[in-house]
């Protein structure tokens, strides 16, 4: 089996595995929350986006790929990362920017999994030695996908305060 299909079968299961905790845990417990109440836990499944900075670090990819690939890919979800770190803060602090900066997030969450997903795509990153990385892509990557679609979801269905 080539490295490209386990990163399909991996990546499929995991995606499809997350849908259905979302589905059948998640989502009921969000039920009746207000917007802000129901996105503030999965922000925070966004707020450990700082972890692909390991590939940064010496030893822990192959030094064959792509320098601009390792930085779109660190560098991306890093600021990801600190975005949804400041709607956290927001959402928390009951700040009359929170759901605006919860859009913000989203945004660049959304640009940075799309962009650096084609970037490795087109890197064949799946070929590279790229340590935990390996984990981080094929088991992190669906829970933050899941957890963004999530996230537009209630911002566009919900409303700021829940009913009463």
């Amino acid at each position: 089996m080539t490295p490209f299909w386990v990163l399909k079968i991996q990546s499929t299961l995991s995606l499809v595995l997350f849908i259905l905790i979302a589905r059948w845990y998640v989502a009921p417990r969000l039920a009746g929350r207000s917007r802000n109440e129901a996105v503030l836990p999965l922000l925070w499944v966004h707020a450990f986006r700082y972890a692909p900075l390991t590939l940064l670090a010496v030893g822990q990819a192959d030094p064959h790929i792509p320098p601009d690939v390792i930085a779109v890919v660190a560098y991306g979800d890093f600021v990801a990362a600190l975005f949804a770190l400041l709607a956290i803060v927001a959402v928390e602090q009951r700040l009359r920017t929170a759901t605006a900066l919860v859009w913000l997030f989203s945004i660049v969450s959304i640009a940075d999994l799309v962009y650096a997903t084609a970037r490795a795509v087109a890197a064949q990153l799946y070929n590279f030695y790229i340590g935990w990385g390996w984990y981080i892509v094929n088991f992190y990557v669906p829970l933050l996908i899941v957890s963004q679609v999530m996230i537009v979801y209630y911002l566009i269905t919900r409303r700021a305060t829940a009913s009463a």
